[in-house]
């Protein structure tokens, strides 16, 4: 049980800000000129690239924050800044920045594969999803934690993948107030995690501030 809860508070963040579901709409919009083929394939590309650079960042995030000397609590305060940020977009159901600009889809449009850039990075892997995994990983050695983590970010890799792969139906039955609906509840689940960890990290910075 405890495995399950230490998990799933790995992988809820994760979810949340991947968020396969209001990717859909984008993912439709780039790959609209594809044939059925080569829109799976596109799908399968961007879960993979998305869950490798992902990955990546869950094992070497603290050598970064090392290197550029930042502490552990700064990092979660600011990433949890950020998410909240990107957390007020969800709930007004804006495009986020974070994730591409119109221009950069536009010219993606244009290219023989859009299932790297912008599909993969930054759409799946973008700086929120990054930030997510640094907070995460933020101060922990163990390599089992780690482990964890990188598991989550193949579990929802995969079910973005499957969401691709049935974007069509998915689609034509969320509509675009259901989709905006369920993005709109990602985004107040994702405030209060960010002001988690916001809080955790100015507990760290200012000991006895939030006692």
């Amino acid at each position: 049980m405890e495995f399950i809860k230490g998990f799933l508070h790995i992988f809820i963040p994760l979810f949340i800000i991947i968020d396969p579901i209001g990717c859909v709409p984008l993912f439709l919009g780039l790959t609209n000129d594809l044939s059925p083929e080569r829109r799976k394939k596109s799908a399968y590309k961007a879960a993979i690239v998305a869950a490798l650079v992902l990955s990546a960042f869950a094992l070497i995030g603290d050598q970064l924050l090392f290197f550029f000397n930042i502490s552990v609590a700064s990092f979660r305060v600011a990433g949890g800044l950020i998410l909240l940020l990107i957390a007020l977009q969800m709930i007004q159901a804006q495009p986020r920045a974070t994730k591409s600009r119109p221009e950069e889809e536009e010219e993606s449009r244009h290219k023989e594969d859009v299932a790297i850039v912008p599909l993969g990075v930054p759409i799946l892997a973008g700086p929120g999803a990054i930030t997510t995994v640094l907070v995460l990983t933020a101060g922990h050695k163990d390599f089992g934690f780690r482990l964890e983590v990188i598991i989550a970010i193949l579990a929802v890799s995969l079910i973005t993948c499957l969401v691709f792969l049935y974007s069509t139906r998915i689609a034509k039955i969320l509509g675009r107030t259901g989709t905006n609906l369920f993005v709109r509840i990602m985004g107040l689940i994702l405030a209060v995690i960010s002001v988690e960890y916001m809080a955790k990290g100015l507990g760290e910075l200012f000991p006895g501030l939030l006692k």
